[in-house]
């Protein structure tokens, strides 16, 4: 059967084109691991439109639980954030609840989680959010003993403008960032390409670099028992 070594299940935003081909790329070498979307309507990139969308978490977790998956994946860093830690745990409670079976985990959690790994306290962020949701992201973060001195947001509203940003230029930016006085860099949004520079970014910056997808899929495949190493996105698959 498909999924013999996991089954990762994972609920994303409707509109998210990046997160399920990244995925497949950095589980490609790891036997017959499998993950199983589940789509949460969004129609409004804004804070209110991210609230409406996960008014879908139920159903979409229902449809999940179906799969009797390994691990749950709750995958959207906003939705994760923007309530702050009460925000977090409580929907992880609601996964937990209906898919009581898999672990379970959200893309902040393994955000926060990477970066301690890494032994990051201070980070360099880019997101391709406006203003206001970007502060909500700084603030989740140093609740959580982050602190964020830099950081750069693009104001990308659609979210399909936001999965066709190339990763060259995700690069180009962070790339410009003053890392001196921070420990890595963080690329916010699991809806832009970003795992093929990773390594590059590393390279050019002298510090470790974790993103969205790639610590959300670290932590649903640490949750599922696979401990080997993934060479060529970032230290963080490759050393942790």
């Amino acid at each position: 059967m498909y999924g013999s070594r996991a089954k990762i299940a994972f609920m994303l935003p409707s509109s998210c084109l990046i997160f399920e081909p990244e995925f497949v790329k950095l589980t490609a070498g790891l036997g017959d691991v499998i993950g199983i979307p589940a789509r949460l309507l969004l129609e409004d990139t804004a804070l209110g439109g991210i609230g409406s969308m996960n008014d879908g978490i139920e159903l979409a977790a229902r449809q999940l639980a179906t799969t009797a998956p390994d691990v749950a994946l709750y995958m959207c860093t906003t939705g994760s954030f923007m309530d702050g830690r009460d925000g977090d745990d409580e929907i992880k409670r609601t996964l937990g609840r209906i898919i009581p079976g898999a672990k379970i985990t959200t893309t902040s959690e393994a955000v926060v989680d990477a970066m301690a790994a890494q032994g990051m306290k201070s980070v360099a962020m880019l997101t391709p959010y406006d203003e206001e949701t970007t502060n909500r992201e700084v603030a989740f973060l140093q609740s959580h003993g982050i602190v964020c001195p830099e950081f750069r947001f693009r104001d990308i509203y659609e979210n399909l403008d936001r999965g066709s940003v190339l990763p060259e230029e995700s690069l180009r930016i962070a790339s410009e960032f003053d890392v001196s006085a921070v420990d890595g860099i963080f690329l916010s949004c699991g809806n832009v390409r970003s795992v093929e520079i990773l390594d590059e970014l590393e390279s050019r910056t002298g510090k470790p670099v974790v993103s969205s997808a790639q610590a959300s899929i670290w932590k649903s495949i640490r949750l599922a028992g696979i401990t080997e190493p993934v060479a060529g996105y970032g230290s963080l698959l490759r050393e942790h």
